[in-house]
């Protein structure tokens, strides 16, 4: 009885692996299948009228009337309709203080000047905000704003971090691209384009092959694992790294899961992995060079300029023979030791033949008198210290990939393990994507700019779901939360969109805009969407909680660049200079283990956008207010709010250097006498306020009182200057400053 109730079991078991197996299969079937290709971000655009005020029946009659007043365009039309079928109204406007203020955030990272916040307060028309938006969308600031988005996608860093932190000494040269390229409107096309493939592109000057060579340092600026790495093994997973940063940052899509089997939620096959996988395989980013004192594996360096080859190639060829003339110098200098002993012969023919390589030929002549070959020898050590001592500077170079000599398609590895081939996969793009073959590199390159050139292509699928992304991300940074909330995962483990017409009209009108950026951008803050007021009403609360249908705008914390560049505003001290390295006084092991007295420094006085960002070791103010990881690709940064954040702010070095610098400010400018105008100085020179509460200011200056009276009784130093340092502290540590309404 017993056994037959055993046999039963294992029936009953295997019942039920089978299925699992089978269900897996069938999943795997069909996520390979063309009705995958029907999940929402795999379609082509939609194309859908505007809504009308007439289709809205289940809302304030009263505000029927002015739909087509409010709507300043087809967003807010979309807006208005979701927000219409939901019993929901939008909110008022923002002050026109609190609109200068987020829209000058949010497109230069800086806050407004008092002068221009008087001006716009006196004349906040909608030609005015029009002139201004074009103002800041012109301000070299703007690059810096939404560069640093862009960074935390391509997962920017000042070293490598992983096993061994080397300095990525050139980096700064692509983060400065990056800048200089959304200053410049590149289009969003080939704002790819020269990322993925810029050291392939074709060029007509010294200066345009180094400026899209630069630019392809997306490519290289990845973390990677240095040390006791199989090379083949490195090869993969650099390739690896580059499909899962790529796919997240350009398409919204997970495809690192399909390295070891099918994607099991998404349609993305083994095989497409491979197939995508042989482009970067196919790709050279690391190479043998001058490292920590001696030839290691690094990132790939190029020279830069019209001599920059030579150049490298002759400091890295004084570099490998460095450990050579070392040794030569050190012998030349025992045979020099023996060739002054008070000998007759001077070298016998052992020693001769023992230091025959490391001997002036006057010195290994036995006709030259003896004094003559002492000379001759002493000579030849003086030189050989010299050309020691006379290591080339380090020339102009950037991190530059370059396709492998004989570019080759890649078999799929078993498992995802590197040393376990299976089939060979012919370099392609990912089926679901693909109207028709997915194979389409064209020549005997890697295929990058094939690559490059497909993500963008409207005739593919491929192209409108970049264009969703994109304009998602660009909604995410300016509306405070995207139309798809997973804004790095657009497959089926993510978030539908909210609006799901807008997203694709918004992004319908990048491509046709020739991908611009900046027509985008100025769309979307040019709507009365973004011009809403932060303010909740209990029906906006009850049915929208958490604000994804808009009805106003999202409440936010500066981001810690923000931050920091406001607080030296505030104080006078912030310097607008472009920067370029800032991690010139690094060694080329930016952290080690034990001893590291030398660390990077942020006490530049630059926008933050050019700090060090050291990866294990960034600034501790980014560190404690929610940057984003230097190690993967970032799409939204995490929104934490902890008591540490709060400790920080008061207990900071700088951030008690900034306060004490603003208090100088407003004691210089304004008398004892004139304390009321001290305090509405304040309050505008940090937060942006023009006008302060009665009762504000009075609470204010009766703290200040105190505090000054209280540090009397200390005796301590400038009790006055001190109790205007921490009011101003405090206010910077308030939400009125941390925060955009």
């Amino acid at each position: 009885m017993l056994i037959g109730w055993i046999n039963v079991r294992q029936l009953i078991c295997s019942a039920i692996s089978w299925f699992l197996l089978t269900s897996n299969c069938l999943l795997a079937d069909d996520l390979s299948s063309s009705t995958a290709s029907s999940h929402w971000a795999h379609r082509p655009l939609m194309v859908t009228s505007l809504p009308k005020p007439s289709s809205h029946t289940s809302f304030d009659k009263s505000f029927d009337t002015s739909f087509d007043t409010w709507s300043r365009g087809p967003i807010d039309q979309f807006v208005l309709d979701t927000l219409r079928h939901r019993g929901l109204q939008p909110m008022g406007d923002a002050t026109p203080a609190e609109f200068i203020r987020r829209l000058t955030f949010q497109l230069t990272g800086l806050p407004p000047g008092e002068a221009e916040t008087q001006a716009f307060m006196a004349d906040p028309s909608l030609d005015a905000v029009e002139q201004l938006v074009d103002r800041l969308l012109a301000s070299p600031r703007f690059g810096e704003r939404f560069g640093r988005h862009w960074l935390d996608l391509a997962r920017y860093a000042d070293s490598n971090g992983l096993d061994e932190n080397c300095l990525f000494r050139e980096a700064w040269r692509y983060r400065n691209w990056v800048r200089d390229a959304l200053n410049e409107d590149m289009p969003y096309d080939r704002f790819l384009l020269e990322q993925i493939a810029g050291d392939l592109l074709p060029y007509t000057t010294t200066a345009q092959r180094d400026r899209q060579r630069i630019a392809a340092g997306f490519i290289v600026i990845g973390p990677k694992v240095l040390l006791g790495n199989n090379p083949e093994n490195q090869r993969m997973e650099v390739a690896d790294e580059l499909l899962d940063t790529i796919g997240k940052v350009v398409l919204g899509q997970t495809l690192g899961c399909a390295r070891c089997h099918d994607h099991k939620f998404d349609p993305v096959p083994t095989a497409d992995y491979y197939a995508l996988a042989g482009i970067f395989a196919s790709t050279q980013v690391m190479e043998r060079r001058f490292m920590l004192g001696e030839q290691r594996v690094m990132e790939r360096l190029v020279g830069l300029g019209d001599h920059g080859d030579q150049l490298d190639e002759a400091y890295e060829t004084f570099y490998r023979e460095l450990p050579g003339l070392r040794d030569k110098a050190k012998k030349a200098g025992e045979a020099y030791a023996l060739l002054r002993q008070a000998r007759e012969e001077l070298l016998n023919e052992s020693e001769l033949e023992t230091f025959r390589d490391v001997l002036a030929p006057d010195a290994s002549d036995p006709r030259v008198p003896p004094a003559d070959r002492i000379e001759a020898q002493s000579q030849f050590v003086s030189d050989l210290k010299k050309k020691i001592a006379s290591a080339p500077p380090i020339p102009p170079r950037a991190m530059i990939p370059a396709d492998v000599p004989e570019p080759a398609d890649e078999t799929i590895r078993i498992a995802g393990k590197f040393d376990d081939k299976g089939e060979k996969v012919p370099r392609g793009f990912l089926s679901v994507l693909c109207e028709g073959d997915n194979t389409r590199i064209s020549g005997g390159d890697s295929g990058r700019i094939d690559l490059a050139r497909w993500f963008v292509d409207p005739q593919q699928r491929s192209g409108p779901l970049a264009a969703r992304v994109m304009a998602n991300r660009l909604w995410h940074h300016l509306i405070g939360r995207g139309l798809v909330r997973t804004v790095d995962n657009f497959g089926s483990t993510g978030e539908t969109p909210s609006h799901p017409e807008l997203l694709d009209y918004l992004a319908r009108r990048l491509i046709d805009s020739d991908w611009s950026i900046k027509a985008l951008i100025r769309e979307i803050v040019l709507s009365h969407t973004f011009a809403l007021s932060s303010q909740t009403t209990a029906n906006g609360r009850e049915v929208d909680p958490e604000n994804q249908y808009l009805w106003r705008a999202h409440r936010r914390r500066l981001d810690p660049e923000s931050f920091r560049d406001a607080m030296l505003m505030a104080a006078g001290q912030l310097d607008l200079t472009p920067m370029d390295s800032t991690v010139w006084y690094l060694g080329d092991q930016a952290t080690a283990v034990g001893s590291n007295p030398v660390r990077r420094r942020t006490d530049f006085p630059c926008r933050s956008f050019y700090l060090p960002v050291i990866r294990n070791d960034l600034p501790e103010l980014f560190e404690a207010m929610d940057f984003t990881n230097p190690h993967a690709a970032t799409g939204a940064r995490p929104i934490t709010t902890a008591p540490s954040q709060a400790w920080f702010v008061l207990n900071d070095q700088m951030v008690m250097k900034a306060a004490e610098q603003t208090a100088d400010r407003i004691l210089q400018d304004y008398p004892e006498t004139q304390a009321e105008q001290r305090v509405a100085a304040m309050f505008s020179k940090i937060t942006g306020q023009t006008t302060v509460e009665v009762s504000t200011q009075q609470k204010t200056l009766e703290y200040i009182r105190q505090t000054i009276e209280q540090l009397q009784n200390q005796q301590a130093e400038q009790p006055e200057r001190r109790a205007w340092s921490l009011a101003c502290q405090a206010l910077m540590a308030s939400s009125r400053f941390q925060y955009l309404d």
